[in-house]
């Protein structure tokens, strides 16, 4: 035990379980609750529109989801919440 930790202290700290590996990540957001995980708006840059694709996650953690299908590195993502889209299969974003 390190000198300067005293018995009853708190102590955050970072634990690796298993080796590092390559992967795509999502940060967490509102877009979970409404999909369960099964899809996500996928935006094209060049014309400024969201399309629903299907994705399939993975593991965890408390800021990302490992996502195993669906996407590719680099892709823009839509993670707020998708209520205010309804049932829409594309959005059109307006900047």
């Amino acid at each position: 035990m390190p000198p300067s930790i005293r018995i009853g202290q708190t102590c955050r700290i970072r634990l690796q379980l298993g080796e590092s590996q390559r992967a795509i990540l999502v940060p967490r957001g509102g877009f979970y609750a409404s999909t369960g995980g099964q899809w996500i708006f996928v935006v094209n840059p060049k014309t400024q529109v969201a399309v629903r694709r299907n994705i399939k996650i993975g593991r965890q953690n408390p800021t990302y989801y490992e996502v195993l299908e669906g996407l590719e590195p680099n892709e823009t993502v839509i993670t707020s919440g998708y209520d205010i889209f309804g049932k829409n299969d594309t959005v059109v974003l307006k900047m």
